[in-house]
């Protein structure tokens, strides 16, 4: 088995991320350094990805624009609700008789997981640690939550033909478990999930803008690019701090040095972590 087509259902609002995805899809919220969506990239570089969007979709084109270096198609769902959202016009683009794996985004596959030796077949990724609303037990799917059998987000297809009827929208394992397909199972042993902020909560230094090494010192840090990637992103984080401070803005962290960027370390939170900041103040935050 390969994968050599890849759909990622990366819509939905992510409203459980918070504050996380005010500005941005939950494909996009960092996690050890990279988008969560850029996991699979990395994971996959051969792939051909075919990726459903809605929510903040023009910033999730514009991000894989100027960033990803895979080949890639984006299907926009707006309008349409639920994981079936976008799925029929994501699979149409996938050749006959092609096998695929439909995933969710934010789910970070482990390192060394690998499907190369599974035979050709439908096969659904069952959670090893984590707790998932759908279990699959037995040959068939219930709503019943388990963190051993638990209906992950991971699927693999031999072909779209399977998928044919599949609806607009609505749930999409609700709807696999009233149709007639057995799976295989596949166990996700070490993938996690971050669908949820307390995930996302109990990470420590992998909360970093994507493509960033960072250094700390007791008052300062150093930030610098990891890859090509991370050196355009260094370029333009430099130029803006340098055209801030020729303008005379007053309230930045210090600027130490240029090259390497070094700044203040400033012990706080994002801004929607404060409790006690009137409303009024986080309604101009949210649309700046």
């Amino acid at each position: 088995m390969k994968a050599d087509y890849i759909v990622v259902q990366a819509g939905g609002k992510g409203t459980r991320m918070q504050h996380l995805t005010r500005n941005k899809p939950k494909a996009l919220v960092p996690i050890n350094n990279l988008p969560m969506i850029f996991h699979l990239f990395k994971k996959y570089p051969e792939s051909k990805f075919i990726i459903i969007g809605d929510y903040k979709c023009d910033v999730l084109e514009k991000y894989l624009a100027a960033f990803a270096e895979v080949d890639y198609t984006v299907v926009n769902a707006n309008g349409k609700k639920g994981i079936c959202a976008g799925l029929k016009q994501a699979i149409d683009k996938v050749p006959d008789g092609r096998a695929f794996m439909l995933i969710w985004s934010d789910l970070i596959l482990n390192k060394d997981f690998d499907i190369s030796d599974i035979s050709i077949g439908n096969y659904v990724g069952l959670s090893v640690g984590f707790e998932c609303r759908w279990r699959y037990e037995n040959g068939s799917f219930s709503e019943v939550p388990s963190d051993k059998c638990g209906v992950a987000g991971m699927f693999i297809f031999e072909n779209k033909s399977v998928l044919t009827d599949v609806p607009e929208e609505g749930e999409f394992v609700k709807w696999l478990s009233g149709i007639d397909i057995k799976f295989g199972t596949v166990a996700l042993d070490r993938t996690k999930e971050y669908g949820l902020i307390s995930e996302y909560n109990k990470l420590q230094t992998e909360k970093c803008r994507p493509f960033n090494r960072i250094i700390q010192g007791d008052n300062y840090i150093i930030k610098e690019g990891t890859d090509e990637q991370g050196r355009q992103l260094a370029v333009r984080e430099k130029a803006w701090y340098e055209k801030t401070m020729s303008l005379g803005y007053k309230n930045l962290p210090k600027i130490y040095s240029i090259t390497p960027l070094k700044i203040e370390k400033i012990n706080g939170k994002n801004i929607y972590e404060y409790s006690d900041i009137p409303e009024e103040r986080k309604k101009i935050f949210s649309v700046i």
